[in-house]
């Protein structure tokens, strides 16, 4: 929901690649580091325990010209339908997934942000919505926007093309 103090963000798009790869890309640790996180920005880690009350922690390291600070995004696991929808929370942690102190964070960054992943069949592609809620309305929210969609199109364009070259 929002109010003045706060938005979703929510990104849909439409992926040339079955239900079943796209929910692998979400869930399996080895995928996750192919695509997640903004451009020019790579994921040397992640670590996914794919239950509902488990925990998820990705790593993403910046380009050396932007510091090449590494930061960590973590979460646990709400509510989990396989090949349906994936709910968690986000929060920006430390390296041991332990959500950093207010002090801590960018100006305008949330904590705990509610997530919702859908992923709906539509005949061999798959439509992929995703619902950050709870997002102050700052500019902080407008990176974490333009990042989810930098990060799907390194899925798209990067890690779904290598795998249909792979298989065939």
């Amino acid at each position: 929901m929002t109010n003045d103090e706060t938005t979703d963000i929510v990104v849909r798009r439409i992926l040339n690649a079955p239900v079943a790869t796209v929910w692998k890309l979400w869930t399996d640790p080895e995928l996750v580091t192919e695509w997640w996180g903004p451009e020019d920005y790579t994921s040397p880690s992640a670590s996914v325990d794919l239950r509902e009350g488990g925990s998820y922690l990705f790593s993403m390291l910046a380009p050396a010209e932007q510091g090449g600070a590494e930061s960590f995004t973590g979460g646990v696991y709400t509510a989990i339908v396989p090949e349906q929808r994936l709910e968690f929370t986000q929060s920006i942690t430390d390296e041991d997934g332990v959500p950093l102190p207010a002090d801590r964070l960018p100006e305008g960054f949330t904590q705990n942000i509610r997530t919702v992943v859908e992923f709906a069949d539509l005949g061999g592609l798959t439509e992929l919505t995703i619902t950050e809620s709870g997002w102050s309305r700052s500019l902080m929210s407008v990176f974490a926007y333009a990042g989810m969609h930098q990060s799907l199109d390194k899925l798209t364009t990067d890690v779904l093309r290598s795998m249909t070259a792979a298989i065939g």
